[in-house]
C-alpha cells in the first residue's frame, strides 16, 4: 500500500459504476474535492437523480462495459453485481488505471481513506481495507482533536510560508520563523499571529522592486 494524494481531479475523467445508496454516498465525498462524476447504472437512487437536476453529477442509464471505462483516469466498481465490478476490476487493472473496488480491495488499484478536512488540513487514515469501520472511528477520534480551529491556523501558516519562501535568503533563518509559526501560542491567539507577520515582514521587508510590481 503506497498513500498518495492526488490533484486537479476536478478536471480528470471519474467514472462510478453503479447508481445505488453506495455509489450515493462516493459522489457526495467526490463532491468535497470538487470532482463530478460520471455515473453510470441501468438503474439510480433517487438522490442521484436530484444531483443530476442539480447539474452536478453526470447520469448515463446503461449497464457499464469496457468502452465506458476506457479513458478514465480514476474508476469506483460499486455495484451489485460482483460479476461485472471484477470483469471491470481486472481490465482497468490491466491497462494500468486507477481503480477501486469498493467489495473488494485487493482486487483494485486504489482505495479510498476515511476523510476529515479542516480547510487546507485533510486528515486520512485508511486499515488497508481490514476495517473501514475502525478507519472511520480512527478518523473522527483524530478530527476532534485538530478541529475548526486549523481552519484558519493553516491559512496563516500558508501566508507565512509564502513571505518567508518570498523574503528570507538563508535557510537557517527560513527553518527558524518556520518552526517558530506552528508553535501553540498562534494556534488559538489571532493577536499573537499578527505580532509575529509585522516582526517577520519587519525583519525581512519587501523589496523595492517586488513593491512596484
Amino acid at each position: 500500500m503506497f498513500p498518495i494524494m492526488l490533484e486537479n481531479l476536478k478536471d480528470s475523467k471519474v467514472v462510478v459504476i453503479g447508481g445505488g445508496n453506495v455509489a450515493y454516498h462516493k459522489v457526495l465525498n467526490l463532491h468535497r474535492f470538487g470532482i463530478h462524476p460520471i455515473v453510470i447504472s441501468p438503474v439510480f437512487h433517487p438522490c442521484l437523480l436530484l444531483l443530476a437536476d442539480e447539474g452536478s453529477v453526470q447520469l448515463i442509464q446503461k449497464e457499464a462495459d469496457w468502452n465506458d471505462v476506457i479513458d478514465a483516469f480514476l474508476t469506483l466498481l460499486v455495484t451489485d453485481n460482483e460479476r461485472v465490478n471484477d470483469h471491470l476490476a481486472g481490465l482497468l487493472k490491466a491497462h494500468g488505471k486507477l481503480v477501486v473496488h469498493a467489495s473488494n480491495p485487493s482486487l483494485g488499484t486504489a482505495q479510498i481513506p476515511a476523510v476529515a478536512t479542516r480547510g487546507k488540513l485533510i486528515i486520512s487514515v485508511s486499515t488497508s481495507g481490514a476495517s473501514p469501520s475502525l478507519a472511520m472511528k480512527i478518523r473522527t477520534e483524530i478530527a476532534e482533536t485538530y478541529d475548526e480551529r486549523y481552519e484558519d491556523y493553516l491559512d496563516f501558516l500558508a501566508d507565512v510560508r509564502l513571505y518567508v519562501k518570498q523574503q528570507v535568503t538563508d535557510r537557517t533563518k527560513r527553518r527558524s520563523w518556520l518552526k517558530e509559526a506552528i508553535e501553540p501560542i498562534y494556534l488559538n491567539n489571532h493577536e499573537e499571529r499578527q505580532t509575529f507577520l509585522n516582526e517577520l515582514q519587519l525583519a525581512f521587508p519587501v523589496q523595492q522592486e517586488q513593491q512596484i510590481r
